[in-house]
């Protein structure tokens, strides 16, 4: 696979497009006046210049303006078409929400899409759809891109979300006795219709869950995922709803980081609710603490170091500050194995049968895939897992898989 040059790169990226400003994209451009004859005019790259479409005959010979003259020049001297601002790349921006696919017509569908992506141009669209092509037949080779200047976060997270079922099918899942061959479909749920995973892979007798990961995401079962997938089943949530392992998961899900962290401390019984409701009106990582809220608060501060040397030293004591010893009761809680027992229950029934994750990563422009699945990593024994510190947080706690 390759980055497209030529007269394939002037059909797909120029030809019938009107007049295109770009610029130069290489040293010393051979120019031709416009009888075809040599110029001496020299054109270096980063020049602008208008590709002008109605003068362009052939690849080798594409007008251009420069200034108020015009040249004739190969159209692989200009830089390609970019697209311009963030880029849509979810499964549902190709049309994928919403309906079953088998394989062969969901590539085309990702194909026919892309192709027809005004907002999607250039080199990108053409690294796009040589992804495709790389994980359809197995290719382990794509040249000629500088990705330096393509959105690679969103390829990634996004279009991996796309790759992902191809994979699946063609190989990823196909020696895990499941069933899944060419004959499989894929679905997509539509945006934000399924909370625990990103598109199912169906049989002729079963469907299986997929969550797609990007390379550097921490396989992480969210509250965001797990509180709402129980509470929208009757039976789970009349076995779970009123235990406290439960409680503490959607009081995280419910609230702030740095306010769900002290309203689940307060719930199991590691900070006074007067404490908690003390601090309750605060707002922000750096919102200071009340001389009241520290004597509420001083059974947890007299136990952690850093907090003890600031109330001795009377310092100030944030909001994120005690959400942060708060966060470290509550893993504390979640290590009893009566906790941590009902924690991997409630989960567990919550899946209900394996869920698999699809990691993507890309090296040298090449996607790279690794799969496994709930019962790989064995979701048992769950505690917590705590990645904020005392004076920033990144996340909410969840469950580490």
């Amino acid at each position: 696979m390759a980055a497209s040059t030529g007269v394939d790169n002037w059909n797909k990226n120029w030809r019938g497009k009107g007049n295109i400003s770009t610029l130069v994209k290489v040293n010393s451009a051979t120019l031709y006046e416009e009888n075809g004859t040599p110029s001496q005019a020299v054109l270096t790259k980063g020049n602008p210049v208008t590709y002008i479409d109605s003068q362009s005959s052939s690849h080798t010979r594409v007008a251009i303006q420069v200034g108020e003259n015009t040249y004739l020049t190969n159209i692989d001297n200009l830089q390609k078409p970019q697209s311009i601002g963030r880029i849509d790349l979810k499964p549902q921006a190709f049309g994928l929400g919403g309906q079953s696919l088998t394989l062969t017509n969901y590539i085309s569908t990702v194909k026919q899409s892309l192709n027809a992506r005004e907002d999607i141009k250039g080199d990108l669209k053409d690294y796009l759809l040589d992804l495709v092509k790389t994980v359809e037949f197995g290719a382990n080779s794509i040249t000629g891109y500088d990705t330096s200047d393509f959105p690679m976060g969103s390829i990634l997270s996004d279009f991996g979300e796309v790759l992902g079922p191809i994979y699946c099918i063609k190989r990823g899942l196909t020696n895990k006795n499941l069933g899944i061959n060419q004959s499989s479909s894929v679905f997509f749920p539509t945006a934000g219709a399924e909370p625990l995973l990103d598109y199912y892979i169906k049989t002729s007798t079963d469907t299986y869950k997929i969550s797609a990961k990007a390379k550097g995401t921490a396989n992480t079962l969210k509250m965001n995922s797990l509180v709402p997938a129980l509470q929208q089943n009757n039976t789970l949530s009349s076995r779970y709803q009123n235990s406290i392992e439960f409680r503490l998961m959607k009081t995280i899900h419910d609230n702030s980081t740095n306010n769900g962290a002290i309203s689940g401390a307060a719930l199991v019984g590691a900070i006074s609710q007067q404490a908690a409701a003390s601090v309750s009106g605060l707002r922000g990582n750096n919102a200071v603490l009340s001389n009241i809220s520290k004597q509420l608060f001083s059974n947890i501060i007299q136990n952690d170091t850093r907090l003890r040397t600031k109330f001795i030293n009377e310092e100030n004591i944030t909001l994120r500050n005690i959400a942060y010893v708060c966060e470290k009761e509550i893993v504390d809680f979640t290590k009893q194995t009566s906790v941590s027992q009902k924690l991997t229950n409630i989960v567990k029934d919550i899946l209900n049968n394996e869920l698999f994750y699809v990691k993507m990563s890309i090296d040298n422009g090449i996607p790279i895939f690794n799969v496994f699945s709930t019962s790989d990593k064995n979701v048992s024994n769950l505690i917590f897992r705590n990645k904020n510190g005392y004076d920033t947080f990144s996340d909410k706690l969840g469950f580490k898989v």
